[in-house]
């Protein structure tokens, strides 16, 4: 059944002629990036505060934003050998700050002995390399450490506004492994190994928490593989890296973050790519589904487990439009799943200023869905979905199909998902891909997905001062 268009914001109080030209300018500003744009402008101003502003601000438009990223990481992951290859392809200054520590006399036997560098004295060595690479961009690796040297990464303490933070992960036994090969090729002895090794690893856990916390909204977490398959993993891993940094080297446009939709019936696979997608770019997933029952646990009603097409637009979009507002969603950019489903959920994001860059909807046949479907199960303690067997005796004893996913049910589903879900794409007709999900196993269906994404439109293209992609 299809659902009437709802006016949404300030433009619902327009006369026809006012919301003609609105919809028309908001279109202007989005396609051409120009929110984004005043945004890192008026950044550079305040970090810089010049005192010609006009002028200043003449110059930073003839010049593309230079690279700013902390890269951080537990001992023994290889966290200098990703910084290298960032600082060599966008061109930046690689600021290895274990290096310049060993070069100090006050402070090489520390850093050898595993212990940590007083912070007044690693925060002062950091300013100054930062001063120098100012112009050009820089990564900047192996530091924070401490949450004192975090706090000094402040636009007051070091003069920039600081929005890339990369984190690389791994298990303890992992790092212990790589770490080891590290100290045997440095030629230490074997007895030498591990009590190095876990004085290093205790100092890193004891940081790494608070620094995460002080990070929280724009600190982007990247899994490296195992020692084993270090080799072959370090493109994977780098390309990983390279599409969390959200730089367009096709563009002269701000270092915007990415914000997309995957839409697609029941059964399409949509939130498993969102997930994947998510992981890939850096950004927030944003999951209808326990976003509607945490909604429904704070007005103090029945956490139900209910499909969100059954749920009124006007709710639907009050809740979404509060979490895309949120600043984890401002700073590290978003992949909502599911949303827009109709005309009048599309009509909200245009209105509302929160353009997606992208909208991907997912295409299954009906019996395709609806077998997908069939072999899911829903724990109805913790809501959660499950297409195979749990491990935990427990949860595999109290699993249920839900009403929703009964082969009736979801037909009269996918129907309504058919019926409304091409009127929204046609709001961001210049935006939206499909793509035929088919047979195809999940890794196809994701790298298609990032092929999509990737792929410039005809207006990035058209704001490269180069002309094209180079």
């Amino acid at each position: 059944m299809a659902v009437p268009v709802q006016t949404w914001g300030a433009l619902g109080n327009m006369v026809a002629e006012q919301r003609e030209f609105g919809t028309k300018t908001a279109e202007y500003l989005e396609q051409n990036e120009v929110y984004d744009l005043f945004n890192q402008l008026l950044r550079q101003v305040i970090v810089h505060q010049p005192t010609n502003p006009v002028k200043f601000l003449q110059e930073q438009l003839q010049n593309r934003p230079v690279l700013t990223v902390c890269v951080m990481g537990p001992p023994g992951i290889s966290r200098s050998k990703y910084c290298e290859l960032i600082a060599s392809e966008f061109k930046v200054r690689h600021i290895q700050v274990g290096k310049l520590l060993k070069g100090r006399k006050d402070a090489k036997e520390m850093v050898e002995a595993g212990a940590l560098v007083r912070d007044d004295l690693v925060i002062d060595l950091v300013k100054a390399e930062l001063a120098k690479a100012k112009a050009t961009g820089w990564v900047l690796d192996g530091f924070p450490r401490t949450k004192v040297q975090a706090s000094a990464l402040s636009l007051k303490e070091c003069g920039f506004s600081l929005d890339k933070v990369l984190l690389l992960s791994t298990g303890d036994n992992v790092i212990k492994e790589r770490y080891a090969q590290k100290m045997a090729a440095a030629g230490h002895a074997p007895s030498d190994k591990d009590e190095l090794i876990n004085t290093r690893l205790q100092q890193y856990h004891r940081h790494i928490i608070t620094i995460y916390e002080l990070f929280k909204n724009v600190i982007r977490q990247i899994n490296v593989g195992s020692a084993s398959d270090a080799a072959s993993d370090v493109h994977a891993t780098y390309n990983i890296i390279k599409a969390n940094l959200h730089v367009r080297p096709f563009s002269n446009a701000p270092m915007r973050p990415p914000r997309m939709c995957v839409v697609g019936s029941c059964g399409s696979g949509r939130t498993t790519q969102c997930e994947i997608l998510a992981k890939h770019y850096g950004i927030v997933h944003i999951d209808l589904a326990p976003l509607l029952r945490r909604n429904q646990k704070d007005k103090g009603q029945t956490i139900e487990d209910v499909p969100p097409e059954y749920i009124s637009d006007e709710e639907l979009c009050d809740i979404v439009g509060k979490r895309l507002n949120q600043i984890d969603c401002l700073r590290k950019g978003w992949v909502l799943d599911g949303f827009p489903r109709t005309r009048s959920q599309a009509e909200f994001l245009r209105q509302s200023h929160l353009w997606p860059c992208r909208i991907i909807h997912l295409m299954v046949e009906e019996e395709e869905a609806v077998s997908r479907v069939a072999h899911r199960r829903i724990d109805p303690i913790t809501c959660m979905a499950y297409y195979k067997s749990p491990n935990s005796v427990a949860v595999r004893q109290r699993l249920v199909q839900a009403q929703h996913d009964e082969p009736d049910v979801v037909r009269q589903r996918y129907l309504m998902h058919s019926e409304n879900v091409e009127k929204g794409l046609q709001c961001f007709a210049n935006i939206s891909h499909r793509i035929r999900v088919g047979d195809n196993d999940i890794n196809a269906v994701s790298r298609l997905l990032i092929e999509k994404v990737d792929q410039p439109l005809p207006t990035e293209l058209a704001q490269d001062s180069q002309g094209g992609i180079e």
